[in-house]
Formats: C-alpha cells, sequence, structure tokens
C-alpha cells in the first residue's frame, strides 16, 4: 500500500491564568486536514522541578510501556507504573514528570469518533462517561497484553499512515474504551444517562437530532421550544447526552452532509452551501475548513476520482 508519512502541525496558543502560563494544544493537522486522532510514543527522563501545564479538545489515553510517570492535574495526582492506563477529560488541564527513564504512548482523540447518527442511550451514556471529569472513576486501569497490543499497533498505523489506517485506529480505539468502561462498569463506576435525565427527556432529544438532517437551519432556542424546555436547560442536557453543543452538533451534521455532495454530486460550492441554509458560501467555506481542516473545493479536489 502506499504510505504517506508527512509530518503533523499543532496551532497551540499560550494563556496566562491566575498569572500562570499555560499551553492549550490546538488540533493536530497533516498535509493541511484537521486530525480527530493523534498518536504518540513519548519518552521522559528527569524532568523540570515544576511540571509544565497544558490542555486540548482530546479525549487522552497514556498507557506506560517502560519505567513509572507521574500525571497531575488541577487537583490531584496520578502515579503511574509498567502496563497500567490513565485518561485524560478533554480541557482537563495536566503536566507530565518523570522520576527516571520511561516509555509511554499517548493517544488522542476527538469523542466524534465514537458517536454515530443514530445516537443511541447507551451511546450517549458511553459519551457522557468518557467526555467530563466523574470523580467515581478509577482514574488508573491496569493494563493487559490485549490492550498494550492494541495502542502499540496503533501507534504503529499512526506513523505508517497507510490507506486504510485511520479506520484500524478507530476501531482499536473504540476497543480501549470499550475495556475502560467495562471496567468502571464492574466497579459500579459509570454514571448512567437516567441520572442526568428522565427517559421521556432522552427520547425527545434523540427526535430532535433525527430531525437536523432534514432541518439544518434549527437553532438552539427552536430546538427548546419544540422541547418544551428553557434555551437554557435544553443546552445544559444536550451537551450532557452529547458531549457538545447543539450549535456544533448541527454544523456537525451540516459537514457530514457537505462531505457526501462533494463526493458525490456536481452542485457548486455556492449551491451545497445555500442548500444547508449557510446565508454565504463564504460562511460555509470557514465552516466546513474549521471541521475538516481543509477548504472544500480541495476536499472535493483530493476525494473525488
Amino acid at each position: 500500500m502506499q504510505k504517506n508519512c508527512k509530518p503533523v502541525t499543532k496551532n497551540d496558543r499560550i494563556e496566562v491564568h491566575n498569572g500562570n502560563t499555560i499551553k492549550h494544544e490546538g488540533i493536530t493537522t497533516r498535509d493541511g486536514e484537521n486530525l480527530n486522532i493523534e498518536c504518540l510514543l513519548l519518552e521522559r527522563d528527569i524532568t523540570k522541578p515544576i511540571p509544565e501545564f497544558h490542555y486540548h479538545q482530546y479525549i487522552e489515553l497514556i498507557y506506560v510501556l517502560e519505567g513509572s510517570l507521574s500525571v497531575f492535574t488541577e487537583s490531584r495526582r496520578f502515579d503511574l507504573q509498567k502496563d497500567s492506563l490513565l485518561i485524560i477529560y478533554p480541557n482537563e488541564l495536566h503536566a507530565f514528570k518523570a522520576y527516571g527513564k520511561n516509555k509511554y504512548i499517548a493517544i488522542k482523540f476527538l469523542s466524534d469518533i465514537l458517536r454515530t447518527s443514530e445516537q443511541t442511550t447507551n451511546e450517549m451514556e458511553y459519551l457522557l462517561n468518557l467526555n467530563a471529569y466523574n470523580n467515581k472513576h478509577t482514574r488508573i486501569i491496569p493494563g493487559n497484553q490485549t490492550l498494550r497490543e492494541l495502542l502499540e499497533k496503533s501507534m504503529e498505523l499512526y506513523d505508517t499512515n497507510e490507506y486504510t489506517s485511520e479506520l484500524y485506529i478507530r476501531s482499536n480505539i473504540i476497543s480501549a474504551c470499550a475495556y475502560i468502561l467495562d471496567f468502571w462498569n464492574f466497579r459500579n463506576e459509570l454514571t448512567p444517562v437516567k441520572n442526568v435525565a428522565e427517559a421521556a427527556n432522552i427520547s425527545i432529544i434523540k427526535s430532535i437530532i433525527s430531525k437536523i438532517p432534514e432541518n439544518t437551519a434549527i437553532r438552539t432556542h427552536e430546538a427548546a421550544q419544540m422541547c418544551k424546555m428553557s434555551d437554557g436547560h435544553f443546552s445544559r442536557l444536550f451537551k450532557a447526552l452529547t458531549g457538545t453543543t447543539f450549535t456544533q452538533y448541527v454544523k456537525n451534521v451540516k459537514i457530514n452532509i457537505a462531505e457526501k455532495l462533494l463526493k458525490s454530486s456536481d452542485m457548486s460550492i455556492t449551491e451545497i452551501a445555500y442548500s444547508l441554509n449557510y446565508s454565504t458560501s463564504s460562511h460555509f467555506i470557514e465552516d466546513f475548513r474549521k471541521v475538516k481542516g481543509i477548504s472544500p473545493k480541495k476536499y472535493r479536489k483530493n476525494t473525488v476520482i
């Protein structure tokens, strides 16, 4: 298979919080396209006395291959040994510190890779638990040979970047997430969706989600009215159940539809924009580039044979 080992780039920025310098890691890109997955093999030795904190949108899995490693968050310290796994939630401040030579795999991924268009109740529960801090969760999870091989294979595939690598890596990450969720479930540490919302509200939210592809012009306040909820209550419930805001969810649906149209139709960029209820083609192009990391024109050129 043809290999494409092009380097990745990041759009990081430095922020100051309470007098402390913190790095906000941007989404990783390769060849101008945003990556929803990043796999890193890292080695650390004795580090600086004060760990440097950073955060990012990705869920991150840390798996120690050799030695030991400490991970600091805003309120806790996690000491990892060989063959132990730590999950870091999106936007959670964290820093690393080594006390000797070690090696570990860091798998970063956006929760979108776990989401399907059906948005089942079980899927909502998976995202609810993987996307946000929960003090019930055991954060350091014992690894095993199968889990280690899944993550090592993902690392290998990410580096070679063959034609189907993304599919295999996604499959491996989903398997790793299933392992984590099973571990929490066995220990009765999961937060059930029913604890966040009544069954009737879950059904209503799922009904709204099913209507979005046919009504891409729908806004948050209109969806809230259809659910007979206040805007604030609807927004909080929707984010808790799906892991994203309603506005961003609608945008993602529109971009997914746009991808299909760019691949399978002769519609112009402007026609696609208007069919998705964008007021201008420039607004559509801007949204598409933010989500996919590439312009619609370049996307069509790269994907249409």
